[in-house]
């Protein structure tokens, strides 16, 4: 089974317009099951869709093709450390870094 995260949504109205408010987080390794059970006990009416956020995709060029990294989203704050990550090194993947640190955690086990 995939893993990611889920995120609970609600349907707010203001006026004309409406939109999709996140309501709860569900870290990686949950269920649709433990969704929808979060979702009864936040115990409020209304209309919500549940998201779950499994992989990201970082696209890069590279000699002219485009280039695809894959990662697992375990959690809201992984999703934002990710986003930094790509703000920071300008869209290019440190593949020499995520090579070293893999290494290493390889090398403490």
């Amino acid at each position: 089974m995939p893993h990611g995260f889920f995120t609970i949504e609600q349907w707010v109205a203001k006026g004309r317009k409406g939109r999709w408010k996140p309501v709860l987080h569900l870290d990686a390794y949950q269920s649709l099951s433990k969704a929808l059970a979060a979702l009864e006990a936040f115990g409020k009416p209304g209309l919500f869709r549940v998201m779950q956020t499994q992989r990201c995709i970082w696209a890069e060029m590279e000699d002219g093709k485009v280039r695809l990294h894959g990662s697992h989203a375990f959690s809201p704050d992984n999703l934002a450390k990710l986003t930094r990550l790509f703000k920071r090194e300008k869209g290019r993947r440190p593949m020499e870094k995520a090579r070293q640190e893999r290494a290493r955690a390889k090398r403490s086990r």
